[in-house]
């Protein structure tokens, strides 16, 4: 059997079929926005102040924990899927075993912490370990990458939306029996584990009980020498996204993480967008790279489109970001806005670097993307233990948005190889003057 199999070696990814693909992401994006949205507005309004922060803390320790699932191999599957002469039950099995076993690892080594180490935590330590448990179902999402590789992301969707669909009702059962927190610590661990085995079962069906999974060690071993600097890529990268939450919840309180989650759950409502957008045009790409001017033109329309996108985004929520919180969370969440005025400027840079993560990959710099994510990650540590006990969740915020404009932008000067990009980035500010133009 060849790769053949998924269509990919005959026929080119044509754009119509990577825009149906971003349909599906979009559409639904669009409900989980808008059902998730509403869940979050339900529960802080339901929940103390300091209870939604600790709902908050837990869901922050449970992605952080997802990248060791992943070992960085989400982008580098699906370009072995539509690149690698490997058959692609061997590709999918072989990382799927290499996933699991690194959700258990992780699982163990956070056991291990919490009994090393004596310090208080916002929750009881039971959580935390129940949590990582939760977050190793997540290596069962291999089956997604799968699905990206032949872009066919409907079949994905589909199981999301139906965990959404239950996770959000099980919520709503809650808040209307006057449950404690606990039973929304539950939901939130149980999630993950539901999806990974609605996947699974998706994969079997779609596969039509035929497809055999087979695990070969020499390309496991080959699988994790490319994503060797992924993996810690990947953990810098969440910690990076979520540690501000982690060190507020340790250094202040619950309720003031409650505050700040708000402002972050607003603006990171809509990273999603940037990586539905790049991951259906992610195969595209990779085919147009035998022609170096169309692969250009083809980098620079993505990051145009995304940084703008971006910047559009940021400026509406801006100007809308006290109204958007009174009418929503109501006044106990009045702080918020400040916050939300200043994190939503983060989102600039986290759509455009959606792009440059898949160019290192494409680029074979997967070293940069560790040591771009690893400054990012460093600097927010920093700057969130210095800021925060002078400045509250605001400086979380300030931190936050200079961690990203580093790491998305700034640091890819730095090097030669990576400086082709910062000036695709940089050339991006005129997009409005060269569409003016092109147009006269």
């Amino acid at each position: 059997m060849s790769v053949n199999l998924l269509g990919l070696k005959s026929t080119s990814i044509s754009t119509k079929k990577a825009i149906n693909n971003i349909v599906w992401l979009f559409g639904e994006k669009v409900l989980t926005m808008v059902l998730a949205l509403a869940i979050s507005v339900i529960l802080a309004r339901y929940l103390e102040v300091s209870d939604f922060g600790k709902f908050n803390y837990l869901l922050s320790v449970i992605l952080i924990l997802m990248p060791f699932s992943a070992l960085g191999l989400n982008a580098i599957i699906v370009r072995e899927l539509v690149n690698s002469k490997k058959e692609s039950n061997v590709i999918v099995g072989t990382a799927l075993i290499l996933r699991v076993a690194g959700g258990i690892i992780s699982t163990l080594l956070v056991v291990a912490l919490i009994q090393l180490l004596d310090v208080e935590l916002l929750i009881p330590e039971q959580w935390i370990v129940l949590g990582a448990i939760g977050s190793s179902f997540s290596s069962l999402y291999i089956v997604d990458f799968y699905f990206q590789s032949i872009v066919k992301s409907k079949y994905v969707v589909q199981v999301r939306v139906v965990v959404l669909i239950v996770s959000s009702f099980a919520k709503l059962v809650g808040v209307y029996y006057n449950v404690k927190l606990e039973y929304f610590l539950w939901v939130i661990v149980f999630e993950p584990i539901i999806t990974g085995g609605l996947l699974c079962l998706y994969f079997i069906w779609f596969k039509k009980w035929s497809f055999k999974l087979k695990f070969e060690f020499s390309y496991a071993k080959e699988l994790l020498s490319q994503s060797k600097w992924l993996i810690l890529s990947g953990v810098m990268s969440i910690v990076c996204l979520k540690i501000d939450q982690i060190m507020i919840g340790e250094m202040l309180n619950g309720e003031e993480l409650g505050i700040y989650s708000v402002a972050v759950r607003l603006s990171e409502v809509w990273y999603f967008f940037p990586t539905a957008i790049v991951a259906s045009f992610f195969p595209k790409l990779l085919n147009s790279r035998s022609d170096s001017i169309l692969y250009e033109k083809n980098l620079q329309q993505l990051c145009d489109y995304l940084f703008w996108l971006g910047i559009t985004l940021a400026l509406v929520i801006t100007m809308l970001s006290s109204l958007i919180i009174k009418v929503l969370y109501g006044d106990n969440y009045t702080a918020s806005s400040e916050i939300l005025n200043i994190h939503i400027w983060s989102g600039v840079f986290i759509f455009i670097r959606a792009l440059l993560s898949k160019w290192l990959i494409a680029e074979g710099l997967l070293s940069f993307s560790l040591v771009s994510h690893g400054a990012a990650a460093v600097m927010n540590i920093l700057l969130n233990y210095f800021l925060i006990p002078s400045f509250g969740i605001t400086g979380a915020a300030w931190a936050t948005l200079i961690s990203y404009a580093i790491s998305g932008y700034l640091i890819l000067w730095f090097h030669c190889k990576t400086r082709p990009m910062a000036e695709i980035m940089t050339k991006t500010t005129t997009f409005p003057y060269r569409v003016l133009k092109k147009k006269l």
